[in-house]
């Protein structure tokens, strides 16, 4: 080989280098972007152990729906406010630990993104949950 051709290999070698670094970012940001679509959508729905009421909520809290039952009715309001708040806030929880599980699926469970948002989850949602997870 001369001068030229070994500079011309080198070129394509750096070349196709570059083509196959192009292609795992491009298969990086897609999977990055189903990740982020999956912790969006998981989503929770919490009975309270008594069934008065039952809430579904999203990983970003946001509660999509509450229903209360006629039974609910016969408890006074402060037992049925704290029954629609311990509710909301499970729900809230299941749908964070969702998001957190589809997340260690795409990640890995020793992700340091997982174990830090695992950790932030935890801080958030300090505490025990009572109520029954529907399915």
């Amino acid at each position: 080989m001369n001068l030229s051709e070994d500079s011309l290999l080198a070129l394509e070698q750096a070349r196709a280098r570059v083509q196959a670094q192009t292609a795992q970012a491009r298969t990086l940001a897609h999977d990055a972007s189903r990740m982020a679509a999956d912790v969006r959508t998981a989503a929770a729905t919490r009975s309270s152990v008594g069934g008065e009421v039952r809430v579904s909520a999203t990983a970003g809290g946001r509660v999509e729906r509450i229903d209360v039952s006629a039974s609910a009715m016969d408890l006074d309001a402060a037992t049925l406010s704290r029954l629609l708040t311990e509710t909301v806030r499970e729900a809230q929880r299941d749908a964070a630990d969702a998001a957190l599980r589809r997340m260690a699926e795409s990640l890995g469970g020793s992700s340091e993104l997982v174990a830090a948002t695992r950790r932030r989850i935890d801080d958030q949602y300090a505490g025990p949950t009572t109520g029954r997870l529907d399915a």
